[in-house]
């Protein structure tokens, strides 16, 4: 009897070995899963929007900038092509400075559309900084005159 028991007690010690093998492996697959929908699969969505919206919205005339910095005006579109024509534009809707210059870039190139920059105009009410002169102003007792040693 006392075998019986020595093997039962054997048998026993070596199936829980078993199933506690098992369970990291079932604890490591659980979290790659969750991984898998808690990081990839929002990514993979968000990529997928992505795709499906470069280049809408681009038209003639609009300002863009490139994924190289490139600031320019496009001029033409054919197809998934480009062209922008750099350079600063002056007060009159002309071209200043130097030469322009065209470049073709395709579309997956273009990374934002720029908003058109508002000019504006100084309040007069409000008093200028360059106006303002340190040495007319008495900090802490000191009058802004350098002290004797």
């Amino acid at each position: 009897m006392t075998h019986f028991l020595a093997l039962l007690n054997v048998v026993a010690a070596t199936s829980t070995k078993k199933s506690s093998s098992v369970l990291p492996l079932v604890i490591l697959v659980v979290i790659a899963v969750a991984g898998y929908f808690l990081f990839l699969k929002p990514q993979q969505a968000k990529a997928r929007a992505a795709r499906a919206n470069v280049g809408s919205g681009y038209q003639v005339g609009d300002e863009v900038q490139t994924i190289g910095g490139v600031v320019g005006t496009i001029l033409e579109i054919h197809g998934d092509r480009y062209t922008l024509l750099t350079g600063s534009m002056g007060s009159d809707g002309n071209l200043d400075g130097a030469q322009p210059t065209r470049i073709v870039f395709v579309r997956q190139a273009i990374a934002r559309k720029l908003e058109p920059v508002v000019s504006v105009e100084p309040d007069p009410d409000i008093e200028d900084a360059n106006d303002y002169h340190h040495e007319d102003v008495e900090v802490d007792g000191h009058d802004g005159e350098a002290e004797e040693a």
